[in-house]
């Protein structure tokens, strides 16, 4: 809520500059086309504030944010006449998302994103990055995993899955897409999971909206050898975490 009234403070002053700017001769506004200024804005602040907390490791994302960015100053360039751009020419900002996996691969190569997962320090382990679907539903070998998409759906079948008796760390992100986990009853499992827009599901907590977080742990995970630690990141889509 602290975050939205920001964003809504910093939205107002904005356009209250272009109305000061209107009124002294220096800028044509009219006050019918006023939205057509504030959406934009909203982009543009909204990515300012996402890069802000990403740059402090309090959350974010440079990809989503820097494209917001873009987007929102493209479509403010249009209202002040320097070029011409509508909303439904984001399409033509598709190239971006190969310069986006380039810096990606790049990083990866470097290391990856190290995580510290609650006691146990996520190292590169096994990565997936691409635009599609990851899926395990057969039978398979539990290792550290690393995961990132720009869009698509996870589903990980654990109770498929011969778990070591040990942590085994999970990170997952993702720009769009559904992220789905089932876990078996007798494995405790701990849960960092955060969504920009959409819903999340852990067990029966429930969250959904806008900058939405659920943090969980199962009661006898201290204690347990063999658990799962689950960190999850998407922008916009759905998070489940079930035991079946």
């Amino acid at each position: 809520m602290r975050f939205l009234k920001f964003l809504f403070a910093m939205v107002l002053i904005a356009f209250g500059i272009l109305l000061v700017l209107n009124n002294v001769g220096l800028y044509d506004i009219k006050i019918s086309n006023a939205w057509g200024y504030m959406y934009p804005l909203f982009f543009i602040v909204y990515g300012l504030v996402s890069l802000w907390k990403y740059l402090r490791k309090k959350g974010g994302g440079w990809m989503f944010s820097s494209f917001l960015i873009i987007f929102g100053t493209l479509l403010l360039l249009d209202r002040f006449q320097y070029i011409s751009f509508g909303f439904w020419d984001v399409f033509q900002l598709w190239p971006l998302f190969i310069v986006y996996l380039g810096v990606s691969i790049i990083n990866t190569r470097q290391g990856g994103w190290n995580q510290y997962l609650g006691g146990a320090t996520y190292t590169k382990g096994s990565s997936h990055f691409s635009i599609g679907d990851y899926q395990q539903k057969q039978e398979w070998n539990l290792e550290p995993l690393n995961l990132r998409n720009l869009a698509g759906d996870f589903y990980l079948d654990l109770t498929k899955a011969y778990i070591p008796d040990k942590t085994t760390p999970i990170a997952i992100r993702s720009l769009a897409g559904d992220v789905t986990v089932l876990l078996p009853e007798h494995i405790d499992f701990r849960v960092d999971a955060a969504i920009n827009a959409g819903e999340i599901i852990v067990l029966n907590d429930i969250a959904d909206g806008i900058n939405r977080n659920i943090s969980y742990e199962s009661e006898n995970y201290p204690n347990a050898s063999k658990k799962v630690d689950l960190f999850i990141r998407l922008k916009a889509g759905s998070i489940r975490v079930e035991r079946i």
